[in-house]
């Protein structure tokens, strides 16, 4: 990846962008541009709408939801916004020219880090991880350092269980039961995984409708957020030639290492720390391992099933562990409310 001061002075509007429309909207816009990218690149090959506008410097969320998350704890330091976690408000309507120009910045930033991560020699042929999704991870950490008062892993409440939502501290709270997170990553997983087999030349498509689907969460229905799990599978299928289960087993990996982000970083911070983000970047990791290890192409039909079984036995109990309070973290003093 080349590095490009043009791109770089793009990526200072496309944050400005962000901040003015809020991150959460602007990465709905992303997820709108990748559905249309996706099908213009299905219907005559070309890229260049998803690589300029999807994932560029005017949507791509590298730029563009990193700086408008940057803005939001911004604002709330300067006692304009209520919460640094706020992603969901367009901050245009605060009248501050300094918030926008913070999301500039970190937008600019989200820029740099994508340049630099891409260019980290690859552990296998699928590279080393999604650069887009990393440098968003980093951006929020050090926004969190920046502006924000509760450290990296944020604060744990006397009394709460880091791992376990409450009234205070959580993420999704109907995204948090590991039942439900076991549910979600299956059932996503299954019809992600089926659908990219069928039409592979869409893949893309269901990260674009996933993230889509944030619509309502704007507005507060408490929807799924799942586009992590929609991209694990996508690539997973890809990966592994088209092996349905490979795509499950990801997906159902992505949907705890999700839970598993949000309250380590998120939960207890006081800004955004993406989940969804932190999860791509660590399935992507894990992806050029297994192909390394040359178990999608050996481990196929009832051995990728049987992959997918324990990734998902595996997943349910530790999550049920952590939130239970048997594995080592916060001391639990009394009982945390669960949300």
């Amino acid at each position: 990846m080349t590095f490009s001061i043009m791109y770089l002075i793009a990526a200072f509007g496309g944050g400005i962008l962000g901040a003015a429309l809020g991150g959460l909207p602007v990465f709905i816009l992303c997820g709108v541009a990748a559905v249309v990218g996706a099908g213009i690149a299905a219907a005559t090959g070309d890229q260049t709408f998803s690589n300029l506008v999807a994932w560029g410097p005017l949507l791509g969320p590298q730029v563009s939801f990193a700086g408008g998350a940057a803005a939001a704890v911004y604002a709330a330091k300067k006692g304009k916004l209520a919460s640094g976690r706020d992603i969901a408000t367009a901050l245009i309507g605060l009248n501050s020219p300094d918030v926008l120009l913070v999301g500039g910045i970190f937008g600019a930033l989200g820029y740099v880090l994508q340049w630099a991560i891409a260019n980290i020699p690859p552990i296998s042929p699928l590279g080393f991880t999604n650069a887009i999704a990393m440098s968003i991870v980093i951006n929020a950490i050090i926004a969190r350092v920046v502006f924000g008062k509760t450290g990296v892993f944020g604060k744990v409440r006397p009394g709460d269980n880091r791992w376990r939502a409450s009234e205070v501290a959580s993420w999704l709270p109907w995204l948090s039961k590991p039942s439900t997170l076991l549910a979600v990553g299956l059932g996503f997983g299954a019809v992600v995984s089926y659908s990219t087999v069928e039409a592979p030349k869409l893949a893309g498509l269901w990260f674009g409708i996933a993230t889509v689907t944030l619509f309502f969460l704007q507005f507060g229905v408490k929807v799924p957020v799942w586009h992590h799990i929609a991209l694990s599978a996508e690539l997973a299928i890809s990966a592994a030639g088209g092996d349905i289960w490979w795509g499950v087993a990801f997906a159902v990996m992505a949907a705890f290492i999700g839970e598993f982000y949000a309250m380590l970083f998120t939960a207890h911070g006081d800004n955004h720390i993406d989940p969804p983000s932190a999860t791509l970047f660590t399935t992507y990791i894990i992806m050029s391992l297994v192909y390394l290890t040359g178990a999608f192409s050996s481990l196929s039909g009832f051995g990728s099933l049987a992959v997918a079984v324990v990734v998902a036995a595996a997943g349910y109990g530790i999550m049920t562990a952590l939130k239970a309070g048997k594995v080592a973290g916060e001391d639990v003093t009394a009982p945390a409310k669960v949300a």
